[in-house]
């Protein structure tokens, strides 16, 4: 039993030396350097998502928040933006908490996704993101650290609560400045990420504006009600 129980505490280290090791190797290349030594480097024909969001250490929650911001920034199925925006909402809270990596349950860190379909996926995205990525380097390094991750998180909060609300064109500008804040944390720079507040907060400003005029019909209608029924 004692075997039984040094062996498994053997392999639980050793593989968090190799993910550790993955880090460091890769710690200071872009996110889509990393997505493609991710696909380069894997052993088997599965990735599980642990492995991905190890892969990019403390960025990860930069990665997190580009995946489920995606679905919003393109047409889609109805419905879509609650199931995205959940977890949005989720990991911004971690944030704002101070979490240095996005907590998710075990079972779902255990899911696994093909690395062909991976690849593909990366394929695609890979020139879009290699392009934004050459805009970006480190500037105004101020607004990142502890406390710049915990005003990422509200912004993202903030998106997220966005997303949720079911009226048109609520969730594509906050999504679209989401992805691109994540992007401008994971390089570090200071002026893409500014951009992305200033979109985000635009689409932020439509949402209260159609909020509050919704909330102004209600009120009217719920006036002249009775009026309407001949009381």
């Amino acid at each position: 039993m004692d075997a039984d129980l040094e062996k498994t505490t053997e392999a639980k280290t050793s593989i968090y030396r190799q993910e550790s090791e993955f880090h460091r190797v890769h710690e200071h290349q872009s996110a889509s350097a990393v997505l493609r030594a991710v696909i380069d480097e894997a052993k088997g024909e599965t990735i599980s998502i642990r492995e991905i969001i190890e892969a990019f250490g403390e960025r990860a929650f930069g990665f997190v928040l580009i995946l489920f911001s995606l679905p919003n920034c393109v047409p889609n199925v109805p419905g879509i933006a609650g199931i995205v925006g959940t977890p949005v909402l989720i990991f911004g809270i971690q944030m704002m908490l101070g979490h240095k990596r996005p907590w998710l349950p075990g079972f779902i860190l255990r899911q696994t996704v093909s690395v062909a379909k991976f690849k593909r996926l990366i394929d695609i995205a890979e020139p879009k993101l290699q392009k934004l990525e050459s805009y970006c380097k480190p500037r105004l390094l101020q607004l990142f650290g502890p406390i710049g991750d915990r005003v990422v998180g509200l912004f993202a909060f903030l998106v997220a609560l966005s997303v949720l609300i079911p009226f048109p064109g609520t969730n594509f500008p906050p999504s679209i400045a989401l992805v691109i804040a994540s992007i401008a944390v994971m390089e570090e720079d200071g002026y893409l990420l500014l951009v992305g507040y200033l979109i985000g907060l635009a689409g932020l400003a439509y949402t209260v504006t159609i909020l509050g005029a919704s909330y102004h019909l209600i009120v009217a209608a719920i006036q002249n009600l009775p009026g309407w029924l001949g009381f």
